[in-house]
């Protein structure tokens, strides 16, 4: 029987857990199958719809599904997964994720006053050190750290040039620009950011990954031919269709069935989160 992928963005892995128990036995049997711990399983499709991605581990075990079985088992995952993504354990770890996606502010400005006495500290510890390092060289080498160190005090000594252009008020003025463009730009990032990711709600998250899934699994040609290379590779016999992505791929052979199922599922999904 032709091996079989499963392609909904929810059948991530098969799974059927509520609040912390698996509870349905044919899922049970199948979380075996693919060798998945239970733990396992919520993780990555935790991952999965925070990606958004889509991975299916061990595909091999659903090679001898029946059509029918495909499109059963599709509704079944479906809605354990939908329970999962409701329950608490699965908005706790995305209000985590909700803070690790928060825009970072920017620092504080350093003004001139600040960043001239900065300047000044660096400049006498290169001093001192340098003037260290020559202490410890044999006599006949310290002259060459007397032109470093000369160099390094008149700098110092530079510093308090009042031609000195670095360390102006009229560089403040620019520094503040600066700043106030940043933190323009961080605000603009947190309103987004609390659109994108309103507490204790992942819907906008879980409406991005089937989405993502829809959009992805729109095109694809059921009736494309492939052919087998020199390596005995099967490829398709149009390089358009070569050319396509993973994703595309996938759906493709997973079969017109399973894809029109899962997408079924995953627009009916869709319209309950609107």
């Amino acid at each position: 029987m032709k091996k079989i992928i499963f392609i909904l963005p929810f059948i991530v892995l098969v799974l059927g857990f509520t609040a912390g128990h698996i509870v349905d036995e044919n899922l049970q049997i199948l979380l075996k199958q693919f060798k998945v711990e239970e733990a396992t399983a919520k993780s990555d499709v935790f991952y999965a719809v925070s990606g958004p991605s889509f991975y299916i581990p061990n595909v091999k075990v659903l090679k001898d599904l029946t059509i029918g079985d495909r499109v059963s088992t599709i509704a079944s995952i479906g809605k354990n997964v939908k329970e999962f993504v409701s329950s608490r354990e699965f908005i706790s770890k995305y209000n985590q994720l909700r803070e690790d996606r928060k825009p970072t502010p920017p620092e504080a400005p350093k003004y001139s006053v600040q960043l001239k006495e900065e300047q000044k500290e660096s400049l006498k510890n290169s001093i001192a050190e340098t003037e260290k390092s020559k202490a410890q060289m044999p006599k006949d080498q310290q002259a060459m750290f007397d032109e470093i160190i000369t160099a390094l005090k008149q700098q110092l000594k530079d510093i308090d040039d009042p031609e000195n252009t670095m360390f102006t008020p009229e560089m403040d003025v620019y520094i503040k620009q600066s700043y106030d463009m940043q933190l323009d730009d961080y605000n603009k990032s947190v309103a987004e950011w609390e659109i994108e990711y309103p507490t204790d709600n992942p819907k906008p998250m879980i409406k991005t990954w089937i989405n993502t899934f829809l959009i992805n699994s729109s095109d694809i040609n059921f009736s494309a031919k492939t052919v087998k290379n020199n390596d005995g590779k099967i490829k398709f016999a149009d390089q358009e269709y070569e050319s396509k992505d993973g994703q595309w791929k996938l759906c493709y052979r997973a079969g017109k069935e399973t894809v029109t199922a899962a997408r079924t599922f995953a627009q009916n999904w869709l319209n309950e989160l609107k």
